[in-house]
């Protein structure tokens, strides 16, 4: 697989949640989870999705990285793991999967790709990974990973299911 995406935590815990971690390497590529990310998605293994999380990075389904040395200084705004996807990013020249707003905008600043969950449901329907959008992104609620309702809106009219 010659692609290679970096994951922030959002993503992973919600895939992991609704036990759809295998759609992110099937529509991605190679993901890469940096140590500050891992770290935020472990640290409580009774949380939904740390489970499926650490049998994903066990199994090599995700790939762990070391966060890049010397580090880029912080981006006050972000929490570890977003600043570390970001950095790692960087230093590959990779896209970034993160869900979280200010992460996107400071990661599309610095001139990376940026996709989130969403479009990430809305590239397997694509390539014929997943027959709907829908059904996922009502798991997403269901499991507490709230979504607007206008993306919401938005991803059914891309994804020709409104």
């Amino acid at each position: 697989m010659g692609r290679l995406i970096v994951a922030d935590a959002g993503p992973l815990i919600v895939f992991g949640r609704i036990g759809e971690l295998d759609l992110l390497p099937k529509t991605l590529g190679q993901v890469i989870v940096p140590d500050d990310v891992e770290t935020e998605c472990l640290r409580d293994p009774d949380r939904p999705g740390a489970l499926a999380i650490r049998g994903a990075l066990e199994s090599g389904l995700l790939a762990k990285a070391s966060d890049p040395l010397p580090p880029l200084p912080p981006f006050p705004v972000l929490d570890a793991g977003e600043s570390a996807a970001i950095r790692l990013a960087l230093k590959l020249s990779a896209p970034v999967l993160i869900d979280e707003k200010a992460g996107r905008r400071i990661a599309t600043n610095l001139g990376l790709t940026v996709i989130g969950s969403i479009g990430v449901l809305l590239a397997a329907k694509k390539r014929g990974h997943i027959e709907a959008v829908k059904p996922l992104l009502d798991a997403f609620e269901a499991h507490a990973y709230h979504v607007s309702a206008a993306l919401v809106r938005a991803a059914l009219i891309r994804a020709g299911e409104r």
